[in-house]
């Protein structure tokens, strides 16, 4: 008898690893037109992920129609995920007259965009749905073929390299082409390093999840090395050609990150990275206290890294002269404030912030420019979702760090990426207290990708405890 489990699996497998290497190939290009921050590139990759996805199971039933999708682990969290998009096409329906005025109320200013919709921005909502649900796909692709992990690793490699790339063309277009963008003269944040993005910010936060990624790889292979029997050799006599190319592409990613001058991208980065390193050291049988020695003795360095790099002027001079922008900021947050307590439970529309927001601006915020977002992602979230559906993505970050937790912590995961994804993790929360870097496409699909990889598990066939096979499933 021919084929058999064994030839499905095998076929299972290959179809993973063409899905993995595209999906691996295609999160490095959504940085490249302007972090995909216009409507046009996010809705090329939201069809191109839907159309993956649908060639993935049209093939998976005809290769194994009983094979389980693995988000089915996670399916508690993807239906909690998925109400926000809903809430959002609620929303844009014409039921305000449904619903209690008091839920509904305008501001003097919006009286002409007071409609039969709760969105002043129904038709935007429309867009920003097709946005979200690119996001929902890529993790649940990335958590589906992350069952290998030769796999894993070449997909985070591959996604590594194509950070660092970033960063490399962001020194170059900064420091030997004369500060230049590619879509033509820079506009924005001359002096600074923007990459192919258009905030100096954004791209910092970029760079950031490319650091914990190239600290989780290097943590992985580390894992793969020591159960060789080569692994009792001293830790610099294990580093391998591709070792040595990660750690130049963090010296790269610091070097960026530097670069942009962003103050938060920085801190946040570096928390992220501490946080990242922290837990592989406590992984590694260190002590709490030797933990937080070295971590303190690392984190001196590199303020005195930054300190040396940026020579009394960039970013170091920012972090002394804060006090213009911190007044605007305060103003933006006061008045973003005032938006979430006339709509606390229905909010204004999803990416409805800009139209809603002019009609609560008021000095000192009287420069001739948009404030399109609130300058923090919990604020924006708040204002266009209202306080229960705009806390569902936090929520469900909070039950991905759970589970992150869980798979550091198993025999069946990827340690060094769990510990990444949660690095990650602590990055994005902190810059979105004082930043939009997470309502930049380019950042969310790289963060949706380093968290999928934190969360895969590893097949049987792998060899590894506690990992879990039904029939039909094989070595996916």
């Amino acid at each position: 008898m021919r084929g058999g489990a064994g030839s499905d699996a095998a076929a299972i497998g290959r179809v993973h690893d063409r899905l993995a290497l595209a999906l691996a190939v295609l999160v490095p290009l959504t940085a490249l037109p302007m972090a995909s921050n216009r409507s046009v590139w996010w809705l090329v990759w939201t069809t191109l992920l839907a159309g993956l996805a649908l060639l993935f199971l049209f093939r998976l039933a005809v290769l194994a129609p009983r094979h389980r999708l693995r988000i089915g682990a996670h399916r508690a969290a993807f239906a909690l995920v998925l109400l926000l998009p809903l809430w959002a096409y609620v929303q844009s329906l014409p039921v305000a007259d449904h619903v209690p005025a008091a839920m509904i109320r305008m501001a003097a200013g919006l009286a002409d965009a007071a409609g039969p919709a709760i969105s002043v921005q129904p038709d935007a909502a429309m867009a920003g749905i097709l946005r979200f649900m690119g996001y929902v796909i890529l993790i649940a692709l990335v958590i589906e073929v992350a069952s290998r992990r030769d796999r894993v690793l070449r997909v985070a490699q591959i996604v590594y390299a194509g950070v660092c790339l970033q960063a490399i063309w962001s020194l170059v277009a900064l420091t030997m082409l004369g500060d230049v963008a590619p879509w033509g003269p820079k506009t924005a944040y001359p002096g600074s390093a923007t990459g192919t993005f258009v905030n100096r910010n954004s791209l910092a936060t970029f760079l950031g999840f490319g650091c914990v990624l190239g600290l989780g790889i290097l943590s992985e292979r580390a894992r793969r090395a020591a159960s060789r029997p080569s692994g009792r050799a001293p830790w610099f006599a294990r580093l391998s050609p591709v070792d040595l190319l990660v750690i130049a592409g963090l010296c790269f990613l610091f070097l960026g990150l530097v670069a942009t001058q962003s103050r938060l991208g920085l801190t946040a980065s570096l928390a992220g990275c501490l946080a990242t390193a922290g837990l592989m050291r406590w992984q590694a049988g260190a002590s709490p206290l030797r933990v937080g020695i070295e971590l303190s003795a690392l984190a001196l360095v590199a303020v005195g890294a930054v300190l040396m790099l940026s020579a009394g002027g960039g970013v170091a001079d920012r972090f002394l002269f804060a006090g213009a922008e911190a007044d605007d900021r305060g103003a933006i947050y006061a008045q973003t404030l005032r938006m979430i307590a006339l709509r606390p439970w229905t909010g204004f529309g999803m990416d409805a912030f800009a139209a809603a927001f002019e009609a609560f601006r008021a000095p000192p915020l009287l420069a001739p420019v948009t404030y399109d977002l609130a300058h923090n992602s919990y604020l924006t979230l708040w204002v266009e979702f209202g306080v229960v559906f705009g806390t569902i993505p936090m929520v469900a970050l909070a039950l991905a760090g759970g589970a992150l937790w869980r798979r550091m912590r198993s025999g069946d995961g990827f340690p060094g990426l769990a510990m990444a994804a949660l690095g990650a993790l602590v990055i994005a929360a902190l810059h979105s207290l004082g930043d939009f870097s997470l309502e930049i496409p380019a950042n969310v699909y790289l963060l949706m990708t380093v968290l999928g990889l934190g969360l895969g598990r590893l097949s049987r066939r792998s060899g590894q405890p506690g990992a879990q096979v039904r029939t039909g499933r094989g070595a996916a």
